[in-house]
């Protein structure tokens, strides 16, 4: 019996640490970019693919354009130019890099304020325009 009770506070420290390590979407608060900080364009020079933790994989296309727009705790926001960026089940939600570092770290969810962190975070590589 003893050596059972030594396994419930290793049990309860478990679950603890794999709370804080949770991959799902948590509250963010956005911050915009002031309109003196006018930011340029930012280019994907090759196809970035990202894994979000529900199992998803979204490819970012070699080309695609992205702008500056705010920031998070997590990192810089970046907008899509063009075509919207859709992440999540039925059609899903408009997303926004979240990037840091020359990382993509997850997608900021404008519509409910979330930030959905990747799986593990990936190089993306900008090339900036005007």
């Amino acid at each position: 019996m003893k050596a059972f009770g030594s396994l419930i506070p290793a049990a309860c420290l478990a679950a603890l640490l794999g709370a804080c390590a949770s991959t799902s979407p948590v509250s963010a608060v956005f911050v915009p970019v002031v309109a003196s900080e006018a930011s340029s364009v930012s280019q994907l020079s090759r196809d970035v693919v990202a894994h979000v933790p529900d199992g998803e994989a979204y490819t970012l296309p070699e080309g695609s354009r992205w702008r500056r727009v705010g920031a998070l705790v997590q990192g810089d926001v970046y907008r899509p130019l063009g075509e919207p960026l859709r992440v999540g089940k039925r059609g899903g939600s408009d997303a926004y890099l979240v990037a840091s570092s020359g990382k993509l770290l997850g997608f900021y969810l404008p519509s409910g304020s979330m930030f959905m962190p990747l799986n593990k975070p990936v190089v993306l590589p900008f090339s900036q325009r005007q």
